[in-house]
């Protein structure tokens, strides 16, 4: 809404817009789901819950990064938060990044709370579908952030969330392999189980590839925590395929960030 100033007529003062009750309702719903991202692992295990990594050892993998890898998920949870909070500010309820994006996101951070509390409770077998869901929403509110405002509180969102899904869209594919093998009873260390692992790591690599390649905003985050996932497989795993396979992802992943670099480039100078 825009409205001419007293003193000169020309000028053109443009007025906030006020929040709505869906503005108000979405800022809820996106605080209260990354308040219980963050909760949900530290209050199960004193509910009697299993800590996720106890009860991910119970299922056999060739493919899951070591336990020091998940530390990724203290800059998530941090980013996210920071993202969440700026979002709340009276000045932000109404910006295009948080009325595109901000169910999205809301969306993603709830189901990391439902995810770990599935996981914590034993269920571990049901928990793929959760972290497709994950990155179905955190993929949405990506495609949405290529569209948000260049400010930044909307480089913030769009790359707290790009680093969360680039590391579910790994994990997801991680959770995925070990589970089919355990409910079709494969072992991992066959030809057939180190098959499918490799090839879902592989795809969950391509298609990272392909998101990193195609966006204009949050291409690197995306880039930094499956690259991250990566390179910790394949730094510590014994196994030269999967060594391969991960070092081989790594470079694909780098190499769609360096193609997204250069278009960026090639648009400057056609600008210029």
């Amino acid at each position: 809404m825009t409205r001419p100033s007293g003193s000169d007529r020309g000028t053109v003062v443009r007025l906030p817009v006020p929040a709505t009750t869906t503005d108000r309702l979405r800022t809820g719903a996106l605080l209260a789901a990354t308040a219980a991202q963050v909760l949900v692992p530290v209050i199960g295990p004193l509910l009697g819950q299993r800590p996720v990594g106890e009860v991910s050892k119970d299922t056999p993998s060739i493919v899951t990064p070591p336990d020091w890898a998940f530390g990724v998920w203290g800059p998530i949870f941090a980013a996210s938060a920071g993202a969440a909070v700026v979002q709340a500010l009276p000045g932000q309820q109404t910006s295009r990044t948080a009325r595109e994006a901000g169910w999205w996101l809301a969306a993603a951070a709830a189901g990391n709370a439902l995810w770990e509390f599935v996981a914590q409770s034993g269920r571990y077998r049901a928990t793929p579908p959760i972290l497709w869901g994950i990155v179905a929403a955190a993929g949405a509110a990506h495609v949405a952030g290529q569209r948000s405002e260049p400010t930044a509180a909307g480089r913030l969102s769009t790359g707290s969330n790009g680093m969360l899904l680039g590391w579910t869209g790994l994990a997801a594919a991680i959770n995925t392999a070990d589970v089919l093998l355990d409910v079709i009873k494969v072992d991992p260390n066959s030809r057939r189980g180190q098959a499918i692992s490799l090839g879902l790591i592989g795809g969950a690599a391509a298609g990272v590839t392909a998101v990193v390649g195609a966006s204009r905003r949050g291409a690197a985050a995306v880039a930094a925590t499956t690259s991250w996932g990566l390179s910790t497989l394949a730094a510590t795993t014994p196994r030269t395929s999967v060594r391969t396979t991960g070092w081989a992802g790594v470079s694909a992943v780098a190499g769609g960030l360096m193609t997204r670099i250069a278009k960026g480039r090639r648009a400057l100078d056609l600008l210029g």
